[in-house]
């Protein structure tokens, strides 16, 4: 058997580690498949096993050479089965292929800078994931927009039980007890947000939030770490339209020590995404074990339960007076039964049976 792998979308972020992840444990596990994957960048895939080739091609997801350039090199290697990660795939590649899906997000919150990019984003997701012999996705909702925005049958649709990413961290010498506050010049107790500045992730909602704290004199500062948001120049207009200069911190460059600080010195995260198929990167907070404030999302709820505190994504209210709750609270979460049922072998194991 063999199996040929687009990962050309690949970057360093949180859903490609789990891509990443995801394809060298099908490798070492699966010893008597063959794997052909494609890569833009190839420092980013480093295997040690003898069942796979890697193939350069530097060709962008999403642009005309895709289509065309791409297209061809398929068709000349005579990959008769596929694996692509969302829609990004020629549209004559005429093979059998599969689809996981990360999420619909871009459907509702539409993060496009024109028409143009609209316009083909959704016409080459629904005629990519039409064709696609099997569609995995991580949850019931985005399951469910399949079936009723693009007339998908039900039984072409798996729900792929997904895996938080545990070796962010690595273990260091440094003594947990330094004050990182002192070194970012953070002088109130702080939560942390870390996912990025799309509008489903409700930002402008959240400084509301930090404004009222500020009002009311409530002594609780917000980290803005990683994800080159300190780039987003609404964002940091937002910040000082609301006199949040001294509340609000951008801190994008540490090092991996200072940031297993950062997160084990906070009262915990905040995560108040209005979508969110599943929470990859809350795997930072699972794995040190830092108490998570989150959305009220039933696939959320449906990982965490009530190992984690939430409230409603669409109220200023009910996020303000969750986060004085969680701010006066002090959380002692044990996260090891989510990692345990969210595992990367599990997955493993249901993409080869669909495959098969």
């Amino acid at each position: 058997m063999v199996i040929w792998i687009d990962l050309r979308f690949l970057e360093n972020n949180t859903y490609s580690h789990f891509a990443q992840d995801l394809v060298k444990n099908l490798i070492h596990t699966q010893s008597d498949v063959k794997f052909n994957i494609y890569v833009r960048n190839p420092d980013l895939l480093e295997l040690n096993a003898t069942n796979f080739h890697v193939k350069f091609v530097d060709i962008e997801c999403g642009s005309f050479a895709e289509q065309l350039k791409f297209n061809s090199i398929l068709k000349h290697d005579n990959n008769t089965l596929m694996l692509f990660f969302d829609h990004h795939k020629p549209l004559l590649y005429s093979w059998e292929y599969y689809t996981i899906l990360s999420g619909l997000k871009d459907i509702f919150y539409q993060n496009f800078s024109d028409y143009f990019h609209k316009y083909k984003y959704l016409f080459l997701l629904e005629k990519n994931l039409k064709k696609s012999k099997k569609i995995l996705c991580f949850d019931e909702n985005t399951k469910d927009e399949l079936i009723e925005r693009f007339n998908i049958k039900e039984d072409q649709i798996n729900i792929l039980d997904a895996f938080f990413i545990k070796n962010v961290f690595h273990s260091t010498d440094k003594d947990t007890s330094l004050d990182i506050k002192s070194k970012f010049q953070i002088w109130e107790k702080y939560l942390i947000y870390s996912w990025g500045d799309g509008i489903e992730k409700n930002l402008d909602r959240l400084i509301q939030v930090f404004h009222r704290l500020y009002k009311e004199n409530f002594d609780l500062d917000l980290v803005f770490l990683w994800d080159k948001i300190w780039k987003n120049i609404d964002l940091r207009h937002a910040v000082i339209e609301n006199g949040l200069q001294k509340n609000i911190h951008f801190i994008d460059s540490v090092k991996p020590w200072e940031e297993q600080l950062i997160y084990q010195q906070s009262l915990g995260v905040i995560f108040p995404s209005l979508y969110e198929s599943f929470p990859f990167r809350l795997s930072n907070p699972l794995i040190l074990n830092t108490p998570i404030l989150a959305s009220k999302l039933p696939n959320i709820e449906h990982i965490f339960q009530d190992e984690i505190q939430y409230f409603s994504p669409i109220s200023t209210s009910s996020i303000l007076d969750a986060v004085k709750v969680f701010a006066q609270t002090k959380i002692k979460p044990n996260y090891t039964k989510i990692l345990e049922k969210n595992n990367i072998e599990h997955t493993t194991k249901q993409i080869i049976e669909i495959i098969r």
